[in-house]
């Protein structure tokens, strides 16, 4: 696994306001933040796919919903079931970005209630190699059902010359926009991160194209994995990307924005800077069997959402000796941050991801492991009313107590779960989360959830201090 520097900015960079709600950090799985609560039920979950079906160690799982359909990518396939469980299809992930050939990675894709589409994104691995220049793909469903097929769209990594990792998929109502993190393909350093801005009316057009996307490459206006921030409402000439770096010795979360995305000629600029919980690398979680396994980085792995003027993302954040769940809230209207700490004793909490309703209710999914507990899929609902959370939940519990499946050298897991709101009942959301079917198996749960918004409670507020950022890891190692 290559190391890469987190971003750095100027000393004189500002600092905006960030708040911290108090935290789950309780022995048992008692009652959340400040006396609140939350009530909520499976409504129903069936598994998704298997690394036996994909072929590929970790699965990178994308997961969507709409009209029906629940859409999973994984690394090696793409499938299609009904939101009652019952598989519609199931293709390749070539084939499903319409056939193109050698080894593809790191799938997303999101269903856009506005447009009634569906966008997906994955990077090529020529070789299977991350030595070659690489591909972005980005693909938009035919209509609304995603089972009338996809057209796919590619566009070289950035100057043609370096290997683009980790696309990140946001989608507004003004474009369509990936992130990558860009390596050099002679010495492996990174060296920088790439956004590709396209129109979404370009996209949704009678023929899809990328005329009109602007690019900007390894630019200094954004962090490591840039995510831009999904928004489902209609209209909108601009977007919203969140990236993690450092400035001086201080994490930070980096906050810029696309202008004119809606057009071609975009262009992009840095916003505040919110400074983190903490700076240490993740700790390597263990299980029962006392095997360690790929606990990730802090960098913002899953999708980021806005709802009126909020907007929700989740990272992994340390103490340095243990690792818990960030959940933050940004508010475009006050430009404060507030944050809260999900962390279970004995457990280490890795590969958090978040959406979010109307209400302000949001529900946040993360794994958990210890000495005493199998890889297990928890989920944990919050109200950005109250600030109020639940106790984290459970949603499936690994069979197995000793996942290893180790290419590349690491016990690869992740690279990241995937959260979202249910479009057609919004107090109903969805779960896309990885578990260990056996030691040297994983295998993925669909879990749809009921929620019902926290009861009010106190907003406890804690003071906390800032340190240095840890270096972020170059995510490496697929079979």
């Amino acid at each position: 696994m290559r190391v890469l520097g987190g971003t750095t900015h100027g000393a004189s960079a500002r600092f905006s306001a960030v708040r911290l709600v108090g935290a789950v950090l309780g022995a048992a799985l008692g009652l959340g933040v400040a006396g609140g609560t939350a009530r909520a039920a499976i409504l129903q979950q069936f598994q998704g796919g298997t690394s036996a079906v994909s072929g590929y160690v970790p699965p990178d799982m994308g997961g969507a919903v709409g009209n029906g359909y629940v859409v999973q990518l994984l690394n090696g396939v793409a499938t299609i079931d009904s939101t009652t469980g019952t598989q519609v299809s199931q293709t390749s992930l070539n084939t499903f970005f319409g056939g193109i050939g050698g080894q593809l990675s790191d799938p997303r894709i999101i269903f856009d209630p506005s447009s009634q589409r569906w966008f997906a994104s994955a990077i090529t691995v020529p070789g299977g190699s991350n030595s070659n220049p690489n591909s972005v793909l980005v693909a938009v469903s035919a209509g609304a059902n995603p089972t009338g097929g996809f057209t796919t769209l590619s566009f070289a990594s950035a100057s043609n010359a370096t290997f683009a990792d980790f696309p990140t998929l946001g989608v507004n109502g003004a474009a369509v926009t990936i992130g990558t993190n860009d390596f050099s393909t002679s010495t492996s350093s990174y060296l920088g991160s790439s956004l590709y801005s396209i129109p979404k009316s370009s996209l949704t057009a009678a023929t899809p194209t990328l005329a009109n996307q602007s690019s900007f490459i390894q630019t200094s206006n954004v962090g490591v994995a840039p995510q831009a921030v999904t928004n489902a409402t209609t209209g909108g000439t601009s977007t919203t990307v969140l990236s993690v770096g450092v400035t001086g010795t201080t994490a930070v979360y980096t906050v810029s924005t696309v202008s004119g995305a809606n057009a071609a000629g975009a262009t992009l600029a840095r916003g505040n800077l919110y400074a983190q919980l903490f700076n240490n690398a993740p700790v390597a979680p263990t299980q029962p069997g006392g095997v360690t396994y790929d606990p990730g980085d802090n960098r913002i792995g899953s999708g980021a959402y806005q709802v009126g003027n909020n907007i929700y993302f989740a990272n992994t954040v340390s103490s340095g000796t243990q690792d818990q769940i960030a959940w933050n809230v940004l508010n475009t209207a006050t430009q404060t941050v507030t944050t809260g700490l999900i962390g279970i004793s004995g457990l280490d909490l890795t590969y958090g991801s978040i959406s979010a309703n109307a209400n302000g209710t949001f529900v946040v999914a993360f794994n958990g492991s210890g000495s005493s507990q199998n890889i297990t899929d928890y989920y944990e609902i919050c109200s950005a009313v109250t600030g109020a959370c639940g106790a984290p939940q459970i949603a499936y519990t690994s069979p197995a107590s000793n996942y290893s499946n180790a290419p590349g050298g690491t016990n690869r897991w992740g690279d990241y779960s995937w959260t979202t709101v249910d479009p057609t009942n919004p107090a109903n959301f969805w779960l896309f989360q990885e578990y260990a079917l056996t030691n040297s198996s994983w295998g993925t749960v669909i879990t749809q959830i009921g929620t019902a918004v926290p009861e009010p409670a106190a907003i406890a507020m804690l003071g906390f201090g800032l340190v240095g950022l840890g270096l972020v890891r170059r995510r490496t190692g697929r079979v």
